[in-house]
């Protein structure tokens, strides 16, 4: 396909005549376009129909298997990065990054996308990206929405507490994310291969939701309903506070990195802004916290610091819904390094292979990782 500029690519998407290839690089934000247009847009322009855009995309992409999560907590990057398609900026940032080609790129893997499955109380299954925006069901005086930001909502339409309480379930596949926002007001987004557990409204004393996988909390103060989050080796307790809790079936330790306020895990151990408590074999270890790192999946990018290999390619895995294999002995070393999530997974092996630590092999949709 030739070069042409952003303004050029968003235009012919909105008049419905973008090929396939075209679309892809829409959906994966790829800005390496030459301006050539006549008409030049300044960056007051495309911040003022950030929100037409963006709609338009959503709308279009709606029904799209590799849709991006386009939702609430980062509306307002959607700003910084239409004006860099705009100048042709690089969005991409890492710590060794320089240009290269790789045999990668020839057998690529598309990045994941905003994608879940709801399951009502009765057993019936929702498959959200083929779902339509608007009203999605009704159980136990609250009402399931799906928004066009990318989002499911629960609201209580009524006071009444004689209903019998009713659990809905949000998992994601592997290559899948999603926001939520429970009857309560408090704001979930599940990273992939995650699921929560929660009531359709919430009543008595608490308020239980259990989960696996990584989620980001944004909890609703209400101290006279405390909020419980139960997930592999722990039971986090709190009032109203921002913080991310990984809790992986195949990752060494449950890890929770408070932002905002404080919680409580297992009765006993207090959590201060910017700590992590890891919880492992019984125990549970209080740290200082890269908060940035923590959250980085949630901002959508890859951020490594000092991690090992086999970690980084756990991540991978469930992002790109690829099989990682070793070949020979697993590479040592540590490795740093950022890249947008929406790149795909050439951009990633690129960066590690930089260390000269390690190389990579893309066959279909397998990884195969070698010294």
């Amino acid at each position: 396909m030739q070069k042409i500029n952003a303004q050029q690519l968003l235009e012919k998407f909105q008049n419905g005549e973008c090929s396939e290839e075209e679309l892809a690089i829409i959906e994966s934000w790829y800005n390496r376009f030459e301006p050539s247009s006549s008409r030049k847009l300044t960056k007051e322009d495309w911040a003022e129909d950030v929100p037409e855009i963006y709609q338009m995309l959503e709308d279009r992409l709606a029904n799209s298997q590799s849709r991006r999560l386009i939702s609430w907590y980062r509306y307002a990057a959607a700003a910084s990065v239409v004006i860099s398609l705009c100048i042709g900026g690089y969005f991409l940032k890492n710590k060794f990054r320089q240009p290269v080609i790789t045999q990668h790129q020839k057998h690529d893997i598309l990045p994941g996308g905003n994608r879940a499955v709801l399951t009502l109380s009765n057993g019936k299954q929702i498959i959200l990206t083929k779902a339509k925006n608007g009203k999605l069901a009704t159980e136990a005086d609250a009402r399931i929405n799906k928004t066009a930001d990318g989002q499911v909502t629960y609201t209580a339409e009524n006071n009444s507490t004689g209903e019998e309480i009713t659990y809905n379930t949000l998992a994601t596949p592997i290559g899948g994310q999603y926001a939520i926002t429970l009857s309560d007001g408090t704001q979930v987004i599940l990273n992939a291969a995650s699921s929560i557990r929660y009531p359709t409204k919430f009543s008595g004393t608490e308020r239980r939701v259990e989960l696996t996988g990584e989620a980001y909390f944004e909890v609703a103060h209400n101290a006279a309903m405390p909020f419980h989050v139960i997930s592999k080796l722990q039971d986090i307790r709190v009032l109203g506070t921002h913080f991310n809790v990984n809790s992986y079936e195949d990752e060494p330790a449950t890890k929770t990195t408070l932002l905002q306020g404080s919680i409580l895990i297992n009765g006993k151990t207090l959590l201060k802004p910017g700590e992590q408590a890891i919880a492992s074999g019984g125990l549970v270890a209080v740290t200082q916290a890269d908060t940035e790192l923590a959250v980085a999946w949630k901002n959508n990018k890859f951020m490594f610091d000092h991690n090992d290999i086999a970690s980084i390619m756990r991540m991978v895995s469930r992002w790109y819904d690829v099989k990682v294999e070793y070949s020979g002995p697993v590479p040592d070393g540590k490795f740093g390094g950022s890249v947008s999530r929406f790149e795909n997974a050439s951009e990633v092996l690129n960066i590690l292979e930089l260390t000269k630590k390690v190389h990579f092999k893309i066959e279909e949709r397998r990884i195969t990782v070698t010294k």
